[in-house]
C-alpha cells in the first residue's frame, strides 16, 4: 500500500495525560451513547466464520454495515475490526467512506488486530510493527474514525519497549487527528498497572478501552475499577448465551452499572465474544446488549 495516500496535514493540542475526555451535553435519547462492533457479527464475515459453518448465509461485508446497524438496529456509532477489511487501498476505502457517510453514521473507532509487536525486545521486529501500524493508522484516519485501538504488545514483551512504541504512535495519532485508545486485549496490559502506566507515559489524547469480557473472572471487576476512570470509550462485551438468549458467563449489568459511577461518560460499543462456537440468534444477541446497556444508563 503507497502511505502517501492518506497522508493529511492536522494539527493537535497538547493536554495532560490524565485530562479525561470532554463530551457534549447527554442526550434524552440513550440511543446516542451506543455503539456497535463487527465482531458481534463474525460469523457472518468470510474471513472470521468458524469452521463450523461450512455454507455461509446473510453474508456481510463492512460496506453492508453501515446502512444494516441502523435500519436494523437503530444504531448511528459503528466499529469496525481490521480482520473484516478487504483492502486498505483508496478505492476500497472510498467506497466504505460513502457507505457510511449515506447512512448518516459515524465510525467511532477501528479495532486493528493483525499481526505486530509493539513490546518486542527485537528492534528490527519492533519497527516494522511501528510502520504496519502507522499504515493502518492512515486508513483509519482517511475513513473518518474518531479512535483508533492498537495493542501495547504481546504479554512477554518489553514495557519499556511498548512505552517507547505507543509515544511514537501516540504522536503519529495526533498528527491524524486520532483518538489512541489501548484495551484489554490478552497482551502485556492484561495487568491493569501496566496498562495505566502505558496510558499515563505515552502522552496525551491516549485513553484505556475498558473490555468487560477479558480479564480472568476471579479479578475482572477490581480489574475493571482500575481502568475505568481513564476510559474514552467502552467495550461492552458479553461472552455466553443460552438458547434463550440469557446470558450466562458474568454480571454485565453490574458492569455498565461501575462504569457509570465511575463517572463514564462516552460511548459503549456492544459486542459478544466467546471461545466456543454459539449457534444463537446474534441479532437477538445485540437487541439484548442494547436493552443491558439501556435501562443501566
Amino acid at each position: 500500500m503507497n502511505r502517501r495516500v492518506f497522508i493529511f496535514q492536522t494539527s493537535g493540542l497538547v493536554l495532560s495525560a490524565w485530562v479525561l475526555p470532554s463530551f457534549k451535553p447527554m442526550s434524552l435519547d440513550k440511543m446516542d451513547r451506543i455503539g456497535m462492533g463487527t465482531v458481534l457479527f463474525r460469523y457472518r464475515f468470510k474471513q472470521t466464520k468458524p469452521q463450523e459453518i461450512i455454507t455461509l448465509k446473510n453474508e456481510l461485508t463492512l460496506l453492508d454495515v453501515p446502512a444494516y446497524y441502523r435500519d436494523r438496529f437503530n444504531i448511528k456509532h459503528i466499529e469496525f475490526w481490521s480482520n473484516h477489511f478487504e483492502s486498505l487501498e483508496l478505492p476500497y476505502l472510498k467506497s466504505l467512506k460513502n457507505k457510511i457517510k449515506d447512512s448518516r453514521s459515524s465510525l467511532l473507532n477501528v479495532q486493528i488486530d493483525s499481526s505486530y509487536n509493539l513490546a518486542s525486545v527485537n528492534d528490527q521486529e519492533r519497527l516494522k510493527s511501528l510502520k504496519h501500524v502507522k499504515e493502518w493508522m492512515d486508513a483509519v484516519s482517511y475513513l473518518g474514525s474518531k479512535c483508533v485501538r492498537i495493542n501495547p504488545g504481546s504479554a512477554n514483551g518489553s514495557i519499556e519497549k511498548s512505552i517507547e512504541s505507543m509515544k511514537e504512535v501516540n504522536q503519529y495519532a495526533k498528527s491524524k487527528n486520532l483518538i489512541l485508545l489501548s484495551e484489554n486485549h490478552f497482551g502485556i496490559e492484561m495487568n491493569p498497572d501496566v496498562h495505566l502506566r502505558i496510558v499515563k507515559e505515552a502522552g496525551s489524547r491516549n485513553y484505556t478501552l475498558p473490555d468487560f469480557g477479558n480479564y480472568p473472572r476471579a479479578t475482572m471487576y477490581e480489574s475493571l475499577q482500575r481502568i475505568l476512570p481513564h476510559a474514552y470509550m467502552i467495550s461492552a462485551k458479553a461472552d455466553a448465551f443460552n438458547e434463550k438468549i440469557e446470558h450466562t458467563s458474568f454480571d454485565f449489568d453490574k458492569c455498565v452499572q461501575m462504569a457509570e459511577r465511575a463517572g463514564f461518560k462516552g460511548i459503549y460499543s456492544v459486542e459478544q465474544w466467546s471461545g466456543k462456537y454459539q449457534d444463537v440468534d446474534f441479532e437477538k444477541v445485540g437487541d439484548w446488549l442494547i436493552d443491558h446497556v439501556r435501562k443501566n444508563i
